[in-house]
């Protein structure tokens, strides 16, 4: 696939800053769909990334979120809007070549989608159709691909989630004021009961670590590294 750049200027209104700040300091661990959407998810390039391989072991319906340096750079611009001149981020083309006929190795115990790191704009998830693959190689960038993309893979999958207008109970630590943690009189948590929305997920895409010298499908791997595979 052929380089090229963009660049995308940082603007725009509709996000919900306070939380963003939050999730930069890590105030805010676990966001719901709407809570990501809010701060920035959908930004361009995305300001946050969550992974929903990592729900809140008190709510399932929120999963782990952290902030990009997209989203790092949007918290300066907006604390300097006069001092500092609008920054502008490179959003560069996907370099990684797309595949077919490519088998994902078995998924193993140990290495699920956790933590992560890499906006998901720049690797062509939109681009990519079922069946569709691509490899990450271990690099200095990404010792580790399957550990450091994992939280990619999962906002990708997130970007795709539709509501489908069902909702479900689900029992959660009742949170206040700036997402904090309510307690009874005793300390303890107090626990509510909540109505949330059902999402179905129209994308799945799946990472899978792969090892140099062995063959998948009809492709074998150069080097150690990642599949990334877009599997419904």
């Amino acid at each position: 696939m052929a380089k090229g750049s963009k660049k995308v200027v940082e603007v725009g209104s509709d996000v919900n800053r306070a939380m963003l700040a939050q999730i930069a300091s890590g105030f805010i661990k676990y966001v719901n769909k709407d809570e990501a959407l809010s701060a920035g998810l959908n930004h361009n390039p995305p300001l946050v990334e969550v992974n929903t391989g990592a729900p809140n072991p008190e709510d399932a319906s929120r999963v782990m979120v952290r902030i990009t340096e997209a989203g790092a750079a949007y918290l300066t611009q907006a604390a300097n809007p006069v001092n500092e001149p609008v920054k502008e981020v490179e959003r560069t083309v996907s370099n990684f070549a797309l595949m077919t006929g490519v088998v994902l190795p078995p998924s193993k115990r140990g290495t699920g989608l956790r933590g992560g790191a890499g906006a998901p704009k720049k690797y062509p998830f939109d681009e990519m159709e079922i069946g569709h693959t691509f490899f990450v190689p271990v690099s200095t960038t990404h010792p580790d691909p399957v550990k450091t993309l994992g939280s990619t893979v999962s906002s990708a999958n997130m970007r795709f989630a539709e509501e489908t207008g069902e909702t479900k109970t689900v029992e959660r630590s009742k949170r206040g004021k700036g997402n904090k943690l309510e307690l009874d009189a005793n300390g303890n948590k107090i626990v509510e009961t909540k109505t949330v929305p059902v999402y179905k997920f129209t994308r799945k895409f799946e990472i899978r670590g792969v090892e140099k010298g062995k063959t998948y499908g009809n492709w074998t791997a150069d080097s150690d590294g990642a599949l990334i595979a877009r599997t419904a």
